[in-house]
């Protein structure tokens, strides 16, 4: 037996094609938006074949049983807590387990954006479960989309849910920063020391201090960090300073030096130079604003 959808518990959702064209001139979603999204539990018999693939690309992430997909002549097994990317037009065929068949929620997503996905596409992609890997959290976030389409396709509600579908997405391309939440306890020394520095934020630490406390060399952790995040470690650390006088800025009635002392700046003239060169502008002209 064959069958394309008609499981019990399943959910499915088709945005109707007049309703996807006001969502392509939706200037908040229409470069990254949903097509079709849904769950399909214990698929037993499940089977699709795309010879001409379609026009978007589709996410498939197993949580239980276990599914093959084939793109060209290979073939890929998909075992539990895995993830699958299928580029927008490209031929495949995926079905469930005879035994143990998946239970698989799936997107397919278009927009400008969505070719981007291609670097992570044709390749199984574990997920790990451990203390912080967010698992349920995840899909909580498939079950906010759900429950928000059942109340059907208003504007409002097609811009919340492709808005919860990018954090969706970015919970599989960047599993790493969605598990640094629960993990700061973790091996990796740039999470960790990300973490001492917003422990400190009312010190001056020095690029030592940093690298002592993930027990690397100076010049070692200086180059891993910068490549991972893009910043040197100082700058870092003074972003999240600056993100820090922002909050008491709003919502507190310090002084500037008050701040500054506070985000552990002594020179209150020296602390409102940092923040401009962060922000565009001094204190004093932010919390105007």
């Amino acid at each position: 037996m064959k069958k394309q959808d008609g499981f019990p518990g399943q959910l499915s959702y088709v945005v109707p094609a007049r309703i996807l064209e006001l969502v392509r001139r939706n200037q908040l979603i229409a470069d990254l938006y949903f097509t079709d999204i849904g769950y399909y539990p214990k698929a037993r018999y499940h089977y699709r074949q795309r010879e001409k693939g379609v026009k978007q690309a589709i996410l498939i992430y197993n949580v239980e049983g276990k599914g093959i997909i084939k793109i060209g002549q290979t073939s890929y097994e998909i075992p539990p807590d895995h993830f699958f990317f299928i580029p927008a037009d490209m031929p495949h065929a995926y079905f469930a387990d005879d035994q143990n068949p998946w239970s698989i929620y799936w997107i397919h997503f278009t927009g400008s954006k969505s070719g981007l996905f291609s670097r992570m596409s044709l390749q199984p992609i574990p997920i790990n479960r451990s203390k912080s890997s967010r698992i349920n959290e995840r899909l909580e976030i498939f079950h906010e989309i759900f429950k928000n389409l059942d109340r059907g396709f208003s504007i409002e509600i097609l811009e919340y849910t492709n808005l919860c579908m990018n954090h969706l997405l970015a919970s599989f391309t960047h599993v790493a920063q969605f598990r640094s939440i629960n993990d700061s306890q973790g091996k990796d020394p740039v999470g960790q020391c990300i973490n001492f520095m917003l422990e400190n934020l009312s010190r001056k630490l020095k690029l030592k201090d940093m690298a002592s406390e993930v027990n690397l060399s100076a010049s070692h952790f200086s180059r891993l960090f910068t490549n991972r995040t893009g910043h040197s470690p100082i700058d870092y650390f003074i972003q999240l300073k600056t993100q820090r006088a922002c909050r008491l800025l709003d919502n507190t009635d310090w002084s500037i030096a008050e701040v500054a002392r506070e985000t552990g700046f002594e020179d209150q003239f020296y602390f409102s130079r940092q923040f401009g060169k962060m922000m565009n502008m001094s204190p004093r002209e932010y919390r105007k604003r």
